[in-house]
């Protein structure tokens, strides 16, 4: 892993996962030696540990009861059973370092730190979540392997847009509508945004093999899904939308 970017400073991403504890002894020691010796990492670094430390006064302290006595409302559903593995895990990390995994709208003249966004509260992302049969639920990475049968769900912080499409393009090509499920046009978010949105559809994946492209579609009016598969068609690696924010993500799908 690299620790510093194209500028010669750290990456946002390095100094996120050294408050996370998460990078490797190397690399750890080579990024606290380089905020020693640089003004500006060493700045970003203060700065972000106060953020961290206001997010658990703050924000973390009010929001984690309302997440847990949400989680206790109901008893059934696939998604009941691995909300507590990952969703309150997750805040946790947040307060810790508010930083999450994101997915880039496409390449074009991003940098490294344009890619990689903090979760400030405010940020648009995406995080999907998996449950294999009789089995544990994990979080999906990017390159992460995929069997059929295998269901997912997702939780979205939308920012401030007002409407969500969740759709992919399979192994073969294939374009469906993941949330709402199979529904010709995105959906209104419910209620004050922005905040981390579980969406209600599970999608159990079909047994073609390959490469499959997650899209999430941010906006604030509805977009129909046929638009969406036509920006796919024009651009499938950075497919553009008037007046929304395209979010990607890929996995492999493999045999049982």
């Amino acid at each position: 892993m690299t620790i510093t970017n194209a500028r010669g400073h750290l990456s946002s991403e390095t100094i996120d996962l050294l408050l996370l504890s998460a990078l490797k002894a190397d690399e750890a020691n080579d990024a606290k030696a380089h905020i020693d010796g640089c003004g500006l990492c060493k700045q970003r670094w203060v700065e972000l540990n106060e953020d961290s430390q206001k997010f658990k006064q703050f924000v973390f302290a009010r929001t984690l009861p309302q997440v847990e006595a949400r989680l206790n409302e109901s008893k059934q559903g696939f998604f009941e059973r691995f909300k507590l593995q990952f969703v309150l895990p997750a805040l946790g990390l947040a307060t810790a370092a508010a930083v999450a995994l994101t997915f880039s709208a496409g390449p074009g003249t991003q940098t490294e730190d344009d890619v990689y966004i903090g979760v400030k509260g405010y940020e648009q992302t995406f995080e999907v979540f998996a449950q294999r049969q009789q089995g544990t639920a994990f979080a999906l990475k990017p390159g992460t392997a995929l069997k059929p049968k295998d269901r997912i769900r997702f939780v979205v912080n939308p920012g401030h847009a007002k409407y969500v499409l969740v759709a992919s393009v399979d192994g073969k090509g294939a374009f469906s509508v993941y949330h709402p499920f199979g529904a010709e046009e995105s959906e209104k978010i419910a209620g004050q945004v922005p905040r981390k949105l579980e969406l209600g559809s599970t999608v159990e994946l079909d047994d073609t093999m390959g490469t499959e492209k997650l899209l999430v579609v941010l906006s604030d009016a509805p977009v129909k899904a046929e638009a969406l598969k036509a920006a796919v068609a024009a651009n499938p690696t950075a497919p553009k939308l008037e007046g929304a924010k395209v979010l990607t993500q890929e996995f492999v799908k493999v045999a049982p």
